[in-house]
């Protein structure tokens, strides 16, 4: 096992490795930037080193000096949470060299995926069904419009190694196209360090689906999917641990595709393979080779600590894991409670909610909201027997929050949960938004 493990992350999600690091028994150590300094992760880490300045550019995505940190307090591992370096391919890489361990997949594993071009050509070798779509990186302006042509629109413009819903916007024809595409590659380049862009298929009605799996480079674990359908500004808002419209042979047959997608790669560490599902067909959208955000929810239905599980992979440690898991203990459902854009009162002034949910924050009360990054304050997770229950239960919890001081998305929340439509399990990747914000 590991002696110490750098987490180059903020936040909650840092907040939750250095948990698991605890019951692994393995010394922590947190990289802040300067507006991170008193951040509530700092403090619970047993090291803290500044690695830079506010902006992200400088600190969190500043690879050398995330290396120079884990070098000069002798850590043995770096464990990447999600975004900022997490699915950067040179990284891993660079950690390779260096001789620290990388809690996540191969460098070229990691670079096959993360290009949604690249990723959608390996899919269809593997003859699992993707979407038409191609890659326009180095495309001039005129090849640009005739492939979108060919295509029909709407379509969906994609930053080609995005994640997190950032660089995404439909396009429903070539004046918006060609506005649209400067500004997303631009938010591509600010995010993620390259620009490259990918135009797909516009689906007008579909599912997000998606599959938990955990490689060991011999053995692909399937821990379970989630319905993430409902998004607004292509940032997931809800997700949903199993997805209750499946039937069992539809479960079956999205755990033989990502098996199928990945036969022979020799996968290893967290991976989640994201699909499209219309008309009862599945299309492979996109792999995230990292830990997910919503991680929590496929913990509660199966019983395994995904974190403690990736750590343990890593160190070479033997999984205890059941070949499959295709009946979920319960169904749980992950609501991302969030502070409002722009965010002008910093300071938490009351945070509570119900002792009987899980919640996963890298907040307490007194604790100020940074406003250079992600507005993510806390993911409230609840379980039910079956998804009635449960939507009952998210119904109470969310009522139940006490949370002043910043302005959030919270009665957001709660009006989406109570409406017929969601209650009903009757919705797409497109209802949020045409629900519309709180009134």
């Amino acid at each position: 096992m590991f002696h110490k493990l750098l987490i180059a992350n903020r936040g909650e999600i840092a907040v939750r490795i250095i948990k698991a690091c605890r019951q692994l028994n393995i010394q922590t150590v947190a990289v802040c930037s300067t507006a991170d300094r008193q951040a509530w992760y700092t403090q619970l880490a047993d090291e803290v080193v500044c690695i830079g300045p506010a902006a992200a550019a400088g600190s969190y995505l500043n690879a050398e000096a995330i290396l120079m940190a884990a070098i000069n307090t002798h850590a043995d591992a770096i464990h990447p949470g999600y975004g900022f370096l997490a699915e950067n391919a040179d990284f891993a890489a660079m950690c390779a060299e260096c001789g620290i361990t990388w809690i996540g997949p191969k460098a070229d594993q990691i670079e096959l995926m993360g290009d949604k071009s690249l990723a959608k050509d390996f899919a269809r070798s593997q003859g699992v069904p993707v979407l038409a779509g191609q890659s326009i990186q180095g495309l001039t302006w005129p090849k640009i419009k005739q492939a979108a042509l060919e295509m029909g629109f709407p379509l969906v413009l994609k930053a080609s190694h995005g994640g997190g819903g950032k660089g995404i916007r439909v396009i429903n024809d070539v004046t918006a196209l060609h506005h649209q595409l400067r500004i997303a590659r631009a938010e591509a380049a600010a995010s993620f360090l390259n620009d490259a862009m990918y135009l797909e298929h516009f689906l007008p009605t579909a599912r997000h689906i998606e599959v938990q799996v955990l490689g060991t480079g011999v053995q692909l674990y399937i821990l379970g999917d989630r319905d993430c359908s409902l998004q607004l500004h292509k940032q997931k808002v809800l997700e949903e641990s199993p997805a209750s419209i499946l039937t069992a042979a539809q479960r079956t047959e999205l755990s033989q595709l990502s098996q199928q997608l990945l036969a022979g790669a020799g996968y290893q560490s967290l991976g989640t393979i994201e699909y499209l599902f219309a008309n009862g067909q599945f299309y492979f959208m996109e792999m995230n080779t990292r830990l997910q955000v919503e991680h929590g929810v496929t913990e509660l239905t199966t019983g395994v600590d995904i974190v403690i599980a990736q750590i343990q992979q890593a160190a070479g440690v033997p999984l205890s894991l059941p070949a499959t898991i295709l009946t979920p203990k319960c169904t749980a459902i992950e609501a991302r409670i969030t502070a409002s854009v722009p965010i002008e009162q910093t300071l938490i002034t009351a945070f509570s909610w119900p002792e009987s949910v899980r919640v996963d924050t890298g907040y307490r009360v007194g604790d100020h909201l940074s406003t250079m990054y992600d507005g993510l304050i806390a993911k409230l997770m609840v379980t039910g027997r079956d998804r009635n229950q449960a939507v009952q239960r998210l119904q109470t919890a969310l009522a139940a929050v006490k949370l002043t001081g910043p302005a959030t998305n919270l009665a957001f929340l709660q009006q989406t949960v109570a409406r017929p439509a969601y209650v009903a399990d009757d919705y797409s990747i497109h209802s949020l938004a045409e629900w519309g914000q709180p009134s």
